[in-house]
């Protein structure tokens, strides 16, 4: 609203000086500058754009409203019937023997670098890693 009167009251102006103009001889100068009518242009350019584009706005919230309330009034007016939820169907994965050996020598292998003891860790490393590999294999087949 504000921008309206805004707009409103600069349009005022212009129109005021443009009848001075004709009135006047040393007014007619202020029209036709070129520094004036790029400066009147820089101003009436956005002004118009952002009139433009909040009118389109609004008349397409306007229409996106009435499509909306058509949509509903129909589907108001016919029934449906509920639909059966989906069935799911649950899967317990159970852990095979190999990737129990995995956590638990990894448990292993934790305590032995935690106690520095790196000699030990380095054997157990190995069987870790062929376990680790097996676990793979067969979660994964």
């Amino acid at each position: 609203m504000r921008l309206s009167k805004t707009l409103v009251g600069w349009a005022r102006e212009v129109l005021f000086r443009i009848q001075q103009a004709t009135r006047t001889s040393q007014l007619v100068t202020w029209w036709r500058t070129p520094a004036r009518r790029l400066r009147v242009w820089l101003l009436v350019a956005p002004a118009l754009l952002l009139a433009v584009g909040l009118a389109g706005f609004a008349m397409g919230s306007r229409q996106m409203d009435r499509e909306v309330a058509a949509a509903q009034a129909e589907r108001g007016s016919v029934t449906e019937r509920p639909f059966a939820p989906p069935t799911s169907i649950a899967v317990q994965p159970t852990a095979t023997s190999a990737c129990l050996e995995t956590a638990h020598r990894a448990d292993e292998l934790i305590h032995l670098l935690m106690a520095n003891q790196r000699d030990r860790a380095s054997d157990l490393l190995i069987a870790y890693t062929v376990a680790s590999r097996q676990c793979r294999q067969d979660a994964f087949p």
